[in-house]
């Protein structure tokens, strides 16, 4: 700013000056021209003569050194003036660039952002569909039972809450569409129930259901060795439901469960859930119209339903990862683990003579040969007293003799068709965990319940004297 002052000044300076030197110039001249006219006597020839003077005077008004002074100063100011102009083009295409590249910058955070908003809500969307579909069906990978207390004269709003607060369900507004969609929303009632995580939606609705009519509740205890028929007239005796509804439950398989997908279909097997009734203490509703009609014709195919999934539930819940590695480790499937656990069961009840009949029966299969077949009694009084009784009434394809013959294991090789009880706890864990030992017989006393082991034929026979089986 400085520096401009100081020019413009100097400029103006200077300007004076080479206009006071140019008058001095034309005053000296004039005087020169007048002198001259006035010796030799003589007017000027041309009166545009001194005014062409004049003229070319006006029209340079400084010498020749002082016009390229100040040419020079204009020559000063033209570059700069240029070199300013490519600075403003260039700052202008900077920008230009710059501001494309932000653009560009732009619509790639745009992209990014807006595939970013598509992937998380078609993820959120695939996920939400799969958890309605996981929680439609009951499939569940932390399977439990607890007891839920519904309020008197529930909404459906109220219902749906407690369900979702006690984890039995996931999706509210699933639940309720599919509630509401069979017409069963004005249908529930308070009370306390006992759900599983692995029940559907058809199953737990039933089960709040059929407190409607049936508030009343009842303690069913299932003994250890209980067959599939004798829980059957067991609910009935309690007026839970019709012993013949709760056949079809455990005469085929449910395909809700877990343990299920191991259980293999089999031609010869009786009952293809025999020994998945797990023996405990249950609370089930009381069928009023049956105990007020208990030889009427009432279908209570959804009391023994309810029923079943209870009992298969408790099931499905008491068999680990641990012990399924366990069965694997020893070349069991689960049927055959609960067929042996069922023998073991039925033949004594002491824990450690569980574990001396498990090893015989797990020597025996391990030994072949002349011990391929177990000879358990147990298994031909099962043939006797709970198929041959009831095959009839099955409609079965195969026959009487091939069913018999596949349970009989003085018929049989191996491992019987299927389960002859409802073993419990012990008696799976005693197949399990069975001592080490090198017994291939045993017998018991029927009076004192005394059980005998021997290695060889010749110690078995003895133990059959101590025993009072023979004399």
């Amino acid at each position: 700013m400085d520096d401009n002052k100081e020019k413009n000044e100097y400029n103006d300076g200077l300007t004076e000056m080479l206009e006071r030197n140019r008058e001095r110039k034309m005053a000296a001249e004039e005087t020169k021209s007048i002198g001259r006219d006035s010796s030799s006597g003589q007017e000027p020839t041309d009166k545009n003569d001194f005014t062409s003077h004049e003229a070319e005077n006006e029209a340079l008004p400084y010498d020749e050194e002082d016009i390229h002074d100040i040419d020079f100063d204009k020559q000063e100011e033209v570059p700069s003036t240029k070199k300013t102009s490519r600075r403003i083009l260039e700052a202008e295409r900077q920008l230009k660039r710059q501001s494309r590249i932000r653009k560009t910058v732009i619509q790639i955070i745009l992209g990014i952002v807006l595939s970013g908003f598509v992937m998380f809500f078609g993820v959120k969307l695939g996920n939400s569909l799969y958890d309605a579909v996981i929680d439609y069906t009951g499939i569940s990978n932390n399977e439990f039972q607890v007891v839920v207390e519904i309020p008197e004269n529930p909404t459906l709003d109220q219902v749906a809450s407690v369900l979702k607060t006690n984890g039995i369900i996931t999706n509210i507004d699933f639940f309720k569409k599919y509630v509401e969609r069979e017409n069963s929303e004005d249908d529930f009632v308070g009370g306390e129930f006992t759900l599983s995580s692995s029940m559907n939606y058809g199953t737990i609705v039933d089960t709040l259901l059929a407190s409607k009519n049936k508030v009343i509740t009842i303690e069913v205890t299932i003994i250890e060795g209980m067959t599939a028929a004798e829980v059957a007239q067991l609910l009935e005796k309690n007026f839970v439901c019709r012993s013949e509804d709760f056949l079809k439950f455990y005469r085929d398989k449910m395909n809700v469960y877990d343990f299920e997908r191991r259980v293999l279909e089999n031609s010869h097997k009786f009952n293809q859930l025999e020994g998945y009734l797990f023996p405990d203490k249950y609370e089930f509703y009381v069928c009023n119209e049956l105990k007020d009609e208990p030889e009427s014709d009432l279908d209570t195919s959804k009391e023994a339903e309810v029923a079943a999934k209870k009992i298969y539930s408790n099931f499905n819940s008491k068999i680990t990862k641990t012990m399924y590695k366990q069965m694997n480790e020893m070349g069991l499937t689960l049927d055959e683990l609960i067929t042996l656990a069922s023998m073991v069961q039925s033949e004594v009840s002491d824990i450690d003579d569980m574990k001396n009949v498990a090893s015989v029966f797990l020597n025996r299969l391990k030994a072949g040969g002349d011990f391929s077949k177990l000879q358990s009694d147990v298994t031909v009084f099962y043939v006797q007293d709970f198929i041959e009784p009831y095959y009839k009434d099955y409609g079965l394809e195969t026959s009487l003799a091939v069913i018999s013959n596949s349970y009989d294991t003085y018929e049989c090789d191996g491992i019987p068709a299927g389960p002859i009880c409802n073993p419990g706890m012990d008696a799976i864990n005693a197949v399990l965990n069975s001592y080490n030992t090198d017994y291939y017989y045993f017998c018991s006393n029927e009076e004192t319940g005394e059980t005998f082991y021997g290695k060889t034929l010749e110690e078995h026979q003895e133990n059959l004297i101590k025993a009072g089986l023979v004399r």
